[in-house]
């Protein structure tokens, strides 16, 4: 016992020197880099003061392992799922079974066992509708279960002791894969399939703080990290619309969207890729907050050519349980865990074929700082396997997010503040690619320190389609007639003067800015928080089922260390942080202050007031995403 105690004391001091060692580092000189095991040294450069240093752009570089990081940063343990996984699906040759698990854990012999499935098919966004029913008993002697041929979708449940459920999960069979042809082969070797890897909620420096086997292994490959990445609104819908469409939200919806029936009248990428020859993908593990779903209609008809949402749909509403931090379960794995596997299996369909695909992953990593530490063996189980079956070598990859953490606590420090704006952005790529484009792949690489957005991404991923157009030749002449406008393909060198108002990124959102700590006590400070508020108040008083604000505190304010003169005006730029009351919201707002010979003429905003807390049941009473962080209902 006292060999044990010594040890533990021995263990805790080793602990407490680690933790000093951190922190002195932190406080260090700038010159010096992070020693830390953990973190890949290839991305700490204590010498890299700006992601981006352009005539129109400067971004101040940032650390992953700021002390106001580190102090978030506290173990957790895996989160697990209590049901056992009694079958899993699996198709031998060209039929579909069900497979029972070898598993027996609680059970004492398999004819206790009785067992339903229903097969399902998908009605539109919102709703399945089932093909038929089967009753089936599990033996010790019987592991296989056929149940059809092709695509299916089938809701399995089994019970003992006359009704109590042990087993109910949502399984899935895919399309049979097509047959490789000399056609096919060929027409992979001339063009580029795309896959959009995208990660909800994760921004640059948190990437650098969880995903190290990533990153090492994303290193051996050609690739391209871009640093000046900003997003260009608040959350996931206005951030990726411009990505899929090439247009706002506001322009998307003005011009298919109108009835807000649904999204099928839009031009998305994937339709693009689809009359190009492409065979097309979307799959995110979410079924309320689905991108062209959360407070909207979604699709009636099916967008793409292999779709989960039927998948997420039935889960939600039949199988779902829930576990450490909320989370959600079906069956023994978590929805992450569901979409990785989903991921994974499409990989012999992309072996074969030319594909588009836009995969979103949001489970867990969206709303738990620390959990991105256990999603990083997912994604290099998935990398690995599309670069060990060749998928890598007629692929482009964007390895992506967002935006980052928003309503952690963590989005209400200055860092977290600050990586809201900075989501993820890796491009992953074919060597061969430089070979042929020598010219257009030099700008895709300088391109890695300019200010970019997914209006940017969109140009980009529609020269995929047409690679004839990234030739030397093509190229120069494109470049001649370039314009300094929102949306350039990265083939093409993004100009020095971009700044954020001519990529249509709002000043609240805008990176470029160089803030400094100010006192919260100014006077100039306080009006800027009590005339965002009101504009709060003018948005919500349509809704009289939301109560009035009144600022509650400012909690932190930062000025624009450089102004913009328009003749003899003056606008200089404010952000607050402030809490307003009733309901303790937390919100963020950037004023705009113009000044005509030091007096004070006009306030507004510069960008929407964003809110950095889960409003979850206060704003129970509207449906209107636009306004549903803003009300506290009566």
């Amino acid at each position: 016992m006292k060999r044990k105690r010594i040890a533990s004391r021995l263990f805790n001091i080793f602990l407490l020197a680690v933790l000093c060692y951190l922190i002195l580092t932190s406080l260090s000189d700038r010159n010096k880099t992070i020693d830390i095991s953990e973190v890949p040294q290839i991305y700490i450069n204590e010498e890299d003061e700006l992601f981006v240093n352009t005539t129109g752009c400067r971004i101040s570089a940032t650390k992953p392992l700021s002390l106001y990081a580190l102090s978030f940063m506290e173990p957790i343990e895996p989160v697990l799922c209590r049901m056992e996984q009694l079958m899993v699906a699996e198709t031998i040759g060209d039929r579909n079974y069900l497979v029972r698990n070898i598993s027996r854990h609680g059970i004492l012999s398999w004819r206790q066992v009785s067992c339903i499935y229903r097969e399902f098919v998908r009605v539109d966004d919102a709703h399945n509708k089932y093909i038929s029913l089967k009753f089936f008993k599990l033996t010790d002697r019987t592991r296989y279960l056929e149940v059809g041929t092709g695509l299916q979708h089938i809701r399995t449940w089994c019970w003992v002791d006359f009704g109590r459920i042990i087993f109910h999960d949502v399984l899935y069979f895919l399309p049979p894969l097509p047959q490789a042809t000399n056609r096919s082969t060929e027409l992979q070797k001339r063009k580029l399939s795309v896959m959009i890897l995208g990660v909800d909620s994760i921004s640059h420096m948190h990437y650098m703080r969880y995903f190290h086997r990533v990153a090492d292994f994303i290193e051996h490959l050609p690739h391209t990290e871009f640093w000046g990445y900003n997003r260009v609104a608040l959350n996931t819908y206005p951030n990726l619309i411009p990505l899929v469409s090439g247009l706002s939200v506001s322009e998307m919806e003005e011009s298919c969207y109108k009835d807000e029936l649904n999204f099928d009248k839009c031009n998305f990428l994937w339709n693009e890729f689809k009359r190009a020859g492409y065979r097309t993908i979307f799959a995110e593990d979410t079924d309320t907050a689905g991108l062209f779903i959360y407070r909207k209609r979604g699709f009636q008809k099916q967008p793409t050519d292999i779709y989960m949402r039927p998948l997420m749909t039935e889960i939600e509403s039949h199988s779902i349980y829930r576990t450490t931090f909320d989370l959600k379960c079906t069956g023994h794995r978590l929805y992450g865990e569901f979409y990785y596997d989903f991921v994974s299996r499409l990989i012999p369909h992309m072996e074969r074929q030319l594909f588009f695909s836009f995969l979103w992953n949001m489970h867990g990593i969206h709303d738990v700082f620390p959990f991105a530490k256990f999603v990083d063996k997912d994604y290099l189980s998935i990398l690995t396997r599309l670069h060990e079956k060749g998928v890598m070598e007629n692929t482009l990859i964007l390895f992506m997010g967002d935006h980052g953490l928003r309503f952690d606590t963590f989005a209400r420090t200055a860092p977290g503040q600050h990586e809201m704006s900075q989501p993820l952005l890796i491009a992953i790529y074919p060597e061969w690619l430089k070979r042929r484009f020598p010219l257009a792949m030099s700008n895709f690489e300088r391109n890695a320190r300019s200010l970019i957005t997914t209006f940017d991404l969109h140009e980009t991923l529609k020269d995929v389609i047409h690679l004839d157009r990234l030739t030397d030749a093509n190229v120069r002449n494109r470049t001649l007639y370039l314009t300094n406008e929102r949306g350039i393909s990265l083939f093409l060198p993004i100009p020095q003067s971009r700044n954020c108002k001519t990529a249509e990124i709002k000043q609240h959102y805008c990176l470029c800015n160089e803030l400094k700590s100010v006192s919260t006590h100014e006077s100039a400070i306080q009006e800027a928080a009590s005339f965002a508020v009101d504009r709060i108040n003018e948005l919500i008083k349509p809704y009289p089922q939301c109560k009035v604000l009144s600022l509650q505190s400012v909690r932190s304010a930062y000025r624009a260390k450089s102004s913009t003169y328009r003749g003899n005006y003056r606008v200089s730029q404010v952000m607050v942080r402030l809490k307003t009351t009733p309901g303790d919201g937390n919100f963020d707002a950037t004023v705009l202050i113009t000044m005509f010979n030091g007096e004070k003429t006009d306030m507004k905003l510069g960008g929407p007031v964003t809110r950095t807390d889960r409003y979850a049941d206060q704003a129970y009473c509207v449906q209107n995403y636009r306004i549903e962080m803003y009300c506290y209902c009566l």
